[in-house]
């Protein structure tokens, strides 16, 4: 074997022995509390103090842990636990600093009697002292199988911005649903939750058409239950 065949085999395993030591001492790392590190903090509902907290609720942290021994599902799971947040992601950087990304729940309806949100993934969601988002509110009680379309209805609402800014309410009774709106009198009756979206659709077209003729002031409702059809009631 010459020379430099020997000298590469020599680095190479050089290499290699430093790569794994670099490895061991990378696992062997101490992780701390302070070594956490949120990643584009956006909080209103909740707070990085109250997610700390949770953290130390547990005994994830007790003291110090080994970077090895460092459970990021399970740092998940905790943080999870907070009624406010939607999604986490827990990832560790090669110089042992943990980051936290989280996305807190998205309210779409607010239940006026029972004194509780419904995020736009159809789960309940508590008001919060420390912000309060503006968003339809549901006048009467409801049952737990509605909060998933409730969730749908609420974001395809939020999503559309002639709705948004329109509609201030909705009460239900078995499928009749009845929306009151921003600035006007009448009210929008509507028939079951399926199709929602071509109604309000129709709906919209039906509105930019008439609104500077003055016909909105005169209505006492709007029924969007016939297919492709706007029919007004006036007062």
């Amino acid at each position: 074997m010459s020379f430099n065949k020997i000298k590469i085999s020599f680095l190479l395993i050089l290499v290699g022995l430093l790569t794994l030591f670099g490895f061991k001492k990378n696992e062997s790392r101490i992780i701390e509390f302070s070594d956490i590190n949120f990643i584009e903090p956006n909080f209103k509902f909740s707070s990085i103090d109250s997610v700390n907290k949770l953290l130390k609720q547990t005994n994830i942290f007790s003291n110090k842990i080994l970077k090895s021994n460092l459970n990021l599902k399970g740092i998940e799971q905790h943080i999870l636990s907070n009624n406010y947040i939607d999604s986490v992601d827990v990832s560790i950087s090669v110089d042992g600093k943990l980051g936290i990304k989280i996305i807190e729940k998205n309210p779409v309806f607010r239940v006026l009697n029972d004194k509780f949100y419904i995020d736009a993934r159809g789960r309940k969601m508590p008001l919060s002292r420390k912000f309060t988002k503006s968003v339809p509110l549901i006048l009467n009680n409801i049952d737990s199988l509605d909060l998933k379309i409730l969730g749908e209805i609420g974001s395809y609402i939020e999503k559309n911005k002639f709705l948004n800014n329109h509609i201030s309410s909705l009460s239900f009774k078995n499928e009749d649903l009845v929306f009151t709106l921003n600035d006007f009198s009448y009210r929008i009756n509507m028939r079951g939750f399926k199709e929602y979206d071509s109604k309000f659709k129709n709906y919209e077209s039906f509105f930019l058409k008439v609104y500077n003729s003055g016909l909105l002031d005169s209505l006492s409702s709007i029924n969007l239950n016939f297919k492709n059809q706007v029919i007004i009631q006036r007062k």
